[in-house]
């Protein structure tokens, strides 16, 4: 199924800087009327003066693209002044929806289906690794039914970036999974009882065809946001994620800024006393230059204070043993995942285990090296005769509906989502199974200018007819019905041969000048749009 974005706004953080999400490098594409004058017009008194429409059934390319463009726009929405830092904060909102299963026809005389799981992810390679376990443990069921990949669930390339435990480059992704209980009889009606449903966020292979085992500093995604494990706790049983602000190499005697008065040091490295011993390091975090957490331990070291952690995974000294270096995570915005507790309202953390399939609130319980991910499991009242038009909603992140097909009814899952994500120049995010990048600081300032309005909509919220300011429409007329109305009434010429593109059609939009940015096909129109990025 097509994932589509609702809006898209870039919006400046802490009174301070602005930041926009940019490609390096130089980007070309061919102009058709006024294209600089409509760019130099974008802005108007510190205030957007367009809206951008993206797609309904836009691919997620198109998406990603629509997002640099506001995050662009949004940057120049500020008074001048001196830049000493920066960061930006981009809000992303997205729906999607999986595959559907006739899951009662009303005029067949056909008894309720009883007991029938249903699974969706981002990829359906993920579900077979799923039904491949069978029915077992806390996942039980007479029949499942994978309803294929949701867009908008999130997954993680690569869970292992600097290849602490091995270079086997696996992957972590979003499961939901929702059984449902039929009566027997032909009443078309339906429960969700305690336990029935599950969000998952397990570890996986490169190949996708095995649960993996999740370890401390591994990527995972978490309610459709990505976060490093910083601990494992045996004593406590919990598990503690955060978000990734540093992972690298520091030289003893040196220290990371995390800002608001935070760094973190490595004060010393010692060698081990024998050939297969571990250093030992002193590990700092500091306030104001003050020390307020510090460990001296052999790594692995794990150390969490307020919401900064800190693995150092390993250290060595140079050829001379003049100093020492350390291998180093350092996350901030901890989540400490307290299992067998209520997360959410009528949802409790728990760890995976996917050699059992079991969900574990002891990490002791776990099995040896089957230790996979975190879960989400309904602990709510039994949901009764649930029937045609009604819905469920699991962890407040997806909704399993049961929908009204003229009186027969489909099962399916939906996403309507919106994150707002806080990036640092450089940092990387993946938020709604998207990847943002803050490339650099584009604009010098110093006070925010409040936007009024979103600069972002869908083409079925957008129209030519009734505009009041300029349009950017991205993506070509197969996937933006604006840019389609265009294309009939022969104001623009793009189609599948076109190069990146930005084409100015004057005063299409209710009098207002209206910009395509598109090309042949998704890579031309993220071209396109890269190359509006340059001249803004």
């Amino acid at each position: 199924m097509a994932m589509s974005m609702k809006k898209i706004g870039a919006i400046a953080v802490g009174g301070a800087m602005v930041a926009s999400a940019l490609a390096t490098g130089a980007f070309a594409a061919e102009k058709v009327g006024d294209v600089d004058a409509f760019a130099a017009d974008v802005v108007a008194d510190g205030n957007a003066n367009v809206d951008i429409v993206v797609g309904s059934n836009a691919a997620a390319l198109d998406v990603v693209s629509a997002a640099n463009i506001a995050a662009k726009i949004g940057s120049l929405m500020f008074t001048e002044g001196t830049v000493e830092d920066g960061a930006a904060t981009v809000s992303v909102k997205a729906e999607a929806e999986s595959d559907d299963f006739e899951l009662y026809v009303s005029d067949a005389d056909q008894a309720t289906t009883a007991d029938v799981a249903f699974i969706t992810t981002p990829d359906k390679d993920y579900n077979d690794v799923f039904e491949a376990k069978t029915s077992m443990g806390d996942f039980t069921y007479a029949a499942i039914e994978s309803l294929g990949k949701l867009d908008t669930l999130t997954e993680v390339d690569d869970v292992d970036p600097s290849e602490w435990n091995n270079s086997d480059e696996n992957n972590a992704a979003e499961l939901v999974f929702v059984k449902v209980t039929g009566t027997n009889d032909d009443d078309g009606e339906y429960d969700i009882n305690e336990g029935d449903a599950v969000y998952l966020s397990a570890t996986f292979s490169d190949d996708k065809d095995a649960f993996e085992e999740l370890r401390i500093g591994n990527r995972i995604p978490f309610l459709g946001e990505e976060y490093a494990v910083v601990k494992v706790d045996n004593d406590d049983d919990f598990i503690a994620v955060g978000k990734e602000v540093f992972d690298g190499v520091i030289k003893e005697g040196e220290s990371y800024d995390l800002g608001n008065g935070y760094t973190v040091a490595i004060d010393s490295v010692l060698s081990p006393l024998t050939a297969d011993g571990d250093p030992k390091v002193n590990v700092k975090i500091l306030k104001d230059g003050k020390t307020v957490a510090e460990k001296f331990d052999t790594t692995q070291i794990k150390m969490i204070y307020g919401d900064i952690g800190v693995v150092v995974n390993s250290a060595w000294e140079n050829v001379g043993s003049d100093y020492g270096y350390a291998e180093i995570l350092i996350v901030d915005n901890v989540v400490t995942l307290d299992l067998g507790e209520e997360f959410i309202p009528d949802w409790e953390i728990y760890a995976f285990d996917a050699t059992t399939m079991t969900l574990e609130k002891d990490v002791s319980d776990v099995s040896a090296n089957g230790l996979s991910g975190v879960a989400l499991q309904y602990s709510g009242d039994d949901e009764e005769d649930l029937e045609k038009d009604d819905s469920f909603d699991v962890a407040d992140y997806v909704t399993f509906e049961l929908e009204d097909d003229d009186d027969d009814i489909n099962a399916l899952f939906k996403m309507d989502q919106a994150k707002e994500v806080s990036l640092a120049i450089g940092q990387t995010v993946n938020v709604l199974n998207a990847e943002i990048k803050l490339a650099e600081i584009d604009a010098e300032a110093k006070e925010a200018v409040v936007m009024t309005a979103p600069i972002a909509v869908l083409d079925s919220e957008a129209s030519l007819d009734a505009a009041d300011k300029g349009l950017i429409l991205v993506g070509g007329p197969v996937v933006n019905a604006l840019t389609a109305e265009l294309a009939d009434a022969g104001l623009v010429a793009i189609d599948n041969e076109s190069p990146a593109t930005l084409a100015v059609a004057a005063g299409a939009a209710n009098g207002n000048d209206v910009l395509v940015v598109a090309g042949g096909d998704r890579a031309a129109t993220e071209e396109a749009a890269e190359a509006l990025i340059d001249m803004l």
